[in-house]
């Protein structure tokens, strides 16, 4: 009786072994390939990784020529964190298709991921020769390119972002950021001057005012924004820079934040009120809290070059 439950409990875990596996593809022509290949992006749409590479691999291995298909399996090679492998096809798609700005792109976002932001700004500039008002390939290069550190280009580039998307705000906040992180205070002021004159309740564009009136040496008082004052914590940044006198009352003003936001924050409010050494320290966990690619650690960043420039 026993050997017969272990045998059944044998042949049922054979089974599910095998379903787990998936199917084993047997490709005899184009169009099955595209079936197959299409079969993988649902897999991967649906959260079956393993599925979607095996189904991606059957079709390379038959001998596709489409670049889709390299393209798919380094997206889910991506998602894997598998970075090696996600470049090695994403390579393989520009091969096939040198001439298609998503190919471009995408190895771009792959580049991103690792940090490898110069790279990824090549693969951008390749994209916008080839399709040149494509707004996420322009998006996307200018952030990068704050991220990198190269603040004036940025500013170009939201510009031009600003002229594709005119009705969009992205292009006019990224520029005030740009100038702000290139130490260019007046004018990023300037730029957040103009964009509270179109919405008043910009808590966004009202913290950066403060922030780039603050380090310009420009006064402004919290009475000029507070009838336009919301409960967003942007609003609640810009109060406490502008009226908080003490870390105590900053930080009660600033409330429940992430680690990212509070660290740049007292490290901004310490820094304009004399307190270098702390606000070092605040920048530095910064640093840390803040995401790889954020325009948060970039700030950071530039922050502390300047510390240790001044303390030199």
């Amino acid at each position: 009786m026993k050997w017969g439950q272990a045998y059944v409990g044998a042949m049922l875990s054979i089974l599910l072994s095998a379903c787990a596996s998936g199917p084993t593809y047997k490709i005899s022509d184009a169009s099955e390939a595209r079936a197959v290949s299409n079969q993988g992006m649902d897999l991967f749409v649906a959260g079956d990784t393993a599925g979607a590479i095996k189904a991606f691999s059957a079709v390379i291995a038959y001998g596709s020529i489409d670049a889709d298909d390299y393209a798919r399996r380094a997206a889910v090679y991506g998602t894997q964190k598998n970075y090696d492998k996600a470049l090695a096809d994403a390579n393989q798609a520009i091969i096939l298709d040198p001439k298609g700005w998503r190919r471009y792109l995408e190895r771009a976002v792959l580049y991103q991921r690792i940090g490898r932001y110069n790279d990824a700004i090549d693969d951008l500039d390749n994209a916008a020769i080839l399709k040149p008002e494509e707004v996420e390939v322009l998006r996307r290069r200018a952030y990068l390119k704050v991220v990198a550190a190269r603040f004036d280009e940025a500013v170009a580039d939201y510009e031009n972002l600003t002229r594709v998307m005119p009705r969009s705000d992205t292009g006019a906040v990224g520029r005030g950021a740009a100038l702000y992180l290139a130490g260019r205070w007046p004018e990023a002021a300037a730029q957040f001057s103009a964009m509270l004159e179109v919405k008043h309740d910009d808590g966004l564009a009202a913290l950066w005012l403060a922030k780039s009136r603050l380090r310009g040496k420009q006064f402004l008082s919290w009475e000029e924004l507070e009838q336009h004052a919301g409960p967003e914590p942007e609003w609640r940044m810009t109060r406490a820079l502008l009226t908080a006198q003490t870390d105590t009352d900053a930080a009660k003003l600033l409330g429940d934040v992430g680690a990212c936001e509070q660290a740049m924050f007292m490290g901004l409010w310490r820094l304009t009120h004399g307190k270098e050494e702390r606000a070092a320290l605040d920048f530095a966990a910064g640093e840390k809290a803040c995401p790889l690619d954020s325009i948060e650690r970039s700030e950071a960043h530039v922050e502390l070059s300047l510390l240790k420039t001044l303390s030199r």
